[in-house]
C-alpha cells in the first residue's frame, strides 16, 4: 500500500455532467481499524473512524481519526466502490506462465 498521492490541486474529477476541480487542503493520511460512531439520522449516514493504540504499559484508546456525514445515495455509492476494490483485492493472482 502506498501514501501517493494520486488526485492534487489542479486536477479534475467528473462528477455527473461537470468537471470539478480538485482542491488539496493538505488533509494528513490516517489508518484506521475501528468505529467510533455508524449509525443513520434522517437519511444522513453518520460514520466516525478511529484508530485503536494499544500496548501493555497503557490502557487502550481510540484517537477518532474522522468523522464522515454523507447522504444515503452517496453511502450507497461508497458502498459499490469499497465492494469493488475488496473484490479485487480477495481474486488469486494470475499464475499463468507468460
Amino acid at each position: 500500500m502506498s501514501n501517493d498521492v494520486v488526485i492534487s490541486t489542479g486536477k479534475t474529477v467528473r462528477v455527473g455532467d461537470f468537471d470539478c476541480e480538485v482542491r488539496d487542503a493538505g488533509a494528513s493520511i490516517v489508518y484506521v481499524d475501528c468505529f467510533t460512531e455508524n449509525r443513520l439520522n434522517n437519511s444522513t449516514v453518520c460514520v466516525s473512524l478511529g484508530a485503536l493504540h494499544r500496548d501493555a504499559a497503557n490502557d487502550p484508546v481510540i484517537d477518532v481519526s474522522t468523522r464522515l456525514r454523507m447522504d444515503l445515495g452517496f453511502a450507497q455509492i461508497l458502498h459499490g466502490v469499497l465492494g469493488e476494490l475488496i473484490a479485487s483485492a480477495l481474486k488469486p493472482v494470475d499464475q499463468k506462465p507468460n
